[in-house]
């Protein structure tokens, strides 16, 4: 073993093997990453890269409608004789781009489908799907965007003024957009890319992750041989320590990290650079600028570590460290004794000084007595003045154990030993007091969970029947029954078994929003477009049950901080009890607003049932404004909605006057 860590080869071979198996395992780690997208996306459609593709194309087609909207309008201005050589050239430069940005759209260069339409969806304005052909059979799970653009008079829908130069006239446009399940090699586009990318990625992410596992694995024995063999030459018995032993551990370290954070930074710049990059010959030398990084990296942390073990093995950590220097001569001037002392100055100052006070009356007033009248009565001062600071000592621990356990440290306790009877009587009750409210605090949290277990537990047995139940019914569904009955009772079969499915899934998350146990990602969410969102998809239930929406938001979008999820399980569920209990015929009012930091949202109904319930039991469980229970609700919506608010902080608040029903949710402002 000595041999083995003296060997000046071997440690030659495995800072070699070190610095090489850095390098490769690099690259491979790299590719690995690269390859993560594919590995943990479950359609090639979800990747990254079909993502930003999307993004950029959507970007061109908003770009593409305001050429066209311009180059109409300085056609206008040419009809009106307003226009001169500049707007003819600038009207066939707008035309070359458009020309341009059609034939990049076309069928034949992209899989990109889309559908152009204007904001109530009357006319159709530009596609690149063949005629008679279904957008919605051809591509699956499309998206949906709105925006607006424009000032001339072309379209249907309502003109809006413009913000941003006002007396303009904008006109709104829903695009809707999305990818074949399935695409070729005939149109080699960078969503075909995207594509074959994703499966690829499939194949190379093991080959990669295991090529960085080995390779990284005998880089750190190789590193772990070097450390264990650190300080130790041939002929010395001893630890030999180097030049790097001779400066301060803590400014030696200081420098190494930051030679590392640049180190880091080189990766990451280099390995964002060949991902991005296509071209072959400057990949190349990326390639070998990251690996160099990586191995450089591998050899800065081996130094750092390795003078650390020289320094320890040499039983030199402390002489060689100006902090630990500091730290230790600090420790042994402060004293248990002192470090008592000043730590309950602050209480026991007053009791101290008025004492000192009265030591110093007593010694000038018996100067005037005579022998050992005048030393028992100093002594009687001594005996008095360790008293009064025995009870000091003692209530200042009281005080600090009060206090911690009034701001909720149950598992505090307060030191008795050495405390007059009193002060430990008193401080015991303490003790068992915080022993009762830890016990009651555990139960509590017990049932608790015990309840949300229960819940989910059951909810979860009914699911696999259930699933059961409902894949027969759709079975039977695709039968050809004969009996009308038969059919019936299959339509009621699917209905009800949907519903139960519904509520098993509300009780779920009824659960999980009271009990806390939801995750909470907040983040800044426009609450103006939520709501729109929203509304759009409820759009259709609303007609059928002839409710219009009168909508008041604000020009400007009222940003809020909270989670998306779940504040779009609040609206959702809001404009489900609309849907289901406010009366036919009549207006829903939905309110956008901002004010003192927060953003408000605020949904008004009439409805169609007599509200006999308070607005407070409203938000309890299973409880439903419908006392016939004839809809199809669970009695869990709202008292979802409000779990969900005050996880994101936010403040649920629900009136009811006569008929009129009223919910608002409060949340607060982004960045206010």
């Amino acid at each position: 073993m000595r041999k083995l860590q003296c060997s000046r080869i071997a440690k030659a071979c495995a800072i070699v093997l070190l610095l090489a198996c850095s390098y490769a395992a690099g690259l491979f780690g790299l590719y690995a990453l690269q390859y993560t997208d594919s590995v943990f996306s479950d359609n090639w459609k979800n990747t990254g890269a079909v993502w930003k593709a999307l993004q950029e194309r959507i970007f061109e087609i908003e770009e593409g409608v305001n050429i066209y909207v311009n180059l109409l309008e300085r056609k206008q201005l040419e009809k009106t004789g307003g226009g001169g050589i500049g707007n003819q050239e600038d009207m066939a430069y707008l035309q070359e781009r458009l020309d341009d940005m059609q034939e990049r759209f076309s069928r034949e260069n992209t899989w990109f489908r889309f559908r152009l339409t204007n904001d109530d969806g009357t006319r159709l304005l530009d596609t690149n799907l063949v005629e008679g052909e279904s957008f919605l059979r051809l591509v699956k799970g499309a998206h949906t965007k709105t925006f607006t653009a424009g000032t001339a008079e072309l379209w249907g829908g309502a003109a809006t003024d413009n913000p941003e130069n006002p007396g303009e006239q904008s006109y709104g446009f829903v695009l809707q957009y999305g990818l074949p399940d399935e695409v070729s090699e005939e149109v080699p586009d960078e969503f075909y890319a995207a594509f074959v990318n994703y499966d690829i990625g499939k194949h190379e992410f093991d080959v990669c992750l295991t090529g960085f596992l080995n390779l990284g694995a005998v880089a750190f024995l190789a590193m772990l041989y070097l450390l264990w063999a650190c300080g130790h030459k041939p002929g010395d018995e001893d630890i030999v320590l180097t030049w790097q032993e001779k400066i301060f551990l803590d400014f030696y370290l200081f420098g190494m990290f930051w030679v590392a954070f640049f180190l880091c930074a080189c990766v990451v710049f280099l390995g964002e650079s060949i991902v991005r990059n296509y071209n072959p010959e400057l990949t190349d030398f990326l390639q070998v600028g990251l690996g160099a990084s990586c191995a450089a990296l591998a050899g800065v942390i081996t130094l750092s570590l390795r003078t650390t073990i020289v320094r320890i093995k040499a039983k030199a950590l402390i002489r060689t460290t100006l902090l630990c220097r500091v730290v230790r001569w600090t420790v042994r001037t402060v004293q248990r004794t002192v470090y008592e002392y000043v730590r309950n100055l602050p209480f026991i100052w007053r009791v101290l000084a008025a004492f000192g006070v009265y030591i110093l009356f007593t010694f000038f007033v018996l100067e005037t007595w005579e022998g050992i009248t005048a030393f028992l009565w100093l002594l009687v001062n001594v005996v008095v003045f360790l008293w009064l600071g025995w009870w000091a000592i003692g209530l200042h621990r009281l005080r600090e154990g009060t206090r911690a356990i009034a701001s909720g440290d149950l598992d505090h306790k307060i030191d008795t030993k050495y405390m007059p009877l009193d002060l430990r009587v008193h401080a015991e009750d303490l003790n068992n007091i915080s022993v009762g409210m830890h016990s009651a605090v555990e139960e509590q949290m017990k049932s608790e969970r015990f309840k949300a277990e229960l819940i989910t537990n059951v909810s979860h047995d009914l699911k696999t029947p259930l699933t059961s139940i409902i894949n027969y019914v759709n079975l039977l569904k695709t039968t050809e029954q004969t009996d009308p009955k038969a059919v019936e009772y299959i339509e009621v079969l699917d209905r009800k078994s949907l519903r139960l499915k519904k509520l098993t899934e509300d009780l779920v998350e009824a659960s999980k929003a009271s009990t806390g146990v939801l995750s909470v990602n907040r983040e800044k969410i426009g609450m103006c477009q939520l709501l729109d969102q929203a509304l759009g998809e409820y759009g259709e239930k609303l007609e059928a049950r002839q409710l219009s929406v009168i909508r008041t938001i604000p020009e400007e979008e009222v940003y809020v901080y909270a989670d998306g999820r779940h504040l779009w399980r609040v609206i959702d569920n809001l404009l489900a009890n609309c849907a289901k209990y406010a009366m036919e015929g009549t207006r829903v009012y939905v309110e956008v607003s901002r004010g003192q930091g927060r953003g408000t949202f605020q949904v008004k109904n009439i409805s169609k049932e007599p509200l006999n319930v308070p607005a407070e039991q409203l938000m309890e469980r299973f409880v439903r404004g419908d006392s016939s229970r004839s809809t199809e609700g669970s009695g869990l919506g709202l008292s979802i909605a409000r779990s969900l608010t005050e996880l994101q902080a936010g403040i649920f608040e629900l009136a009811v006057d006569g008929d009129l029903f009223k919910a608002e949710v409060t949340l607060p402002q982004y960045g206010g």
